[in-house]
């Protein structure tokens, strides 16, 4: 997704509704601009952020239900959290964030073919339950990092 030509688009739409124009405005146009700049905000925010707009064009085309992670995955997901438990230095910490980084990178790499190339919507359904976690997982090591840096 091209991410200048999303913001240009955000503020020219955004222009034209923005409740700041409907000041002189009966009430009923004061609202309808407030809903539509917020319903343009919450796109806005949907399509800025890969996750978001993963989960958002998943639910569009597939109606299936949620499916499990592979159990190779779940085993991984384990030794990650053991990994940052034991995790005590801030080089440790570091390496393993590098790590993960490239593992997310790859993932988001893998969700992209899949959600816009292939359109293979419960594969791509998958890949984000992994990019969640990994995700939620680089916040933690962020966290962790920063509080051996803090002491």
């Amino acid at each position: 997704m091209d991410t200048k030509l999303l913001d240009q688009q955000y503020r020219i739409i955004q222009k034209t509704v923005h409740p700041d124009r409907f000041i002189n405005a009966t009430d009923l146009e004061q609202k309808q601009s407030l809903h539509k700049s917020t319903q343009i905000n919450n796109a806005y925010q949907t399509l800025k952020n890969p996750i978001k707009r993963a989960s958002y064009i998943i639910r569009l085309y597939f109606k299936g239900k949620e499916n499990t992670l592979p159990s190779d995955f779940l085993m991984q997901q384990m030794q990650w959290e053991e990994e940052l438990e034991e995790a005590n230095n801030l080089e440790v910490l570091q390496t393993f964030m590098r790590k993960i980084k490239s593992e997310n990178m790859l993932l988001m790499n893998l969700l992209i073919v899949h959600l816009d190339e292939k359109k293979a919507w419960e594969s791509a359904l998958q890949i984000l339950g992994k990019i969640k976690f990994i995700t939620n997982l680089l916040s933690k090591i962020q966290k962790k990092i920063f509080t051996i840096s803090d002491s």
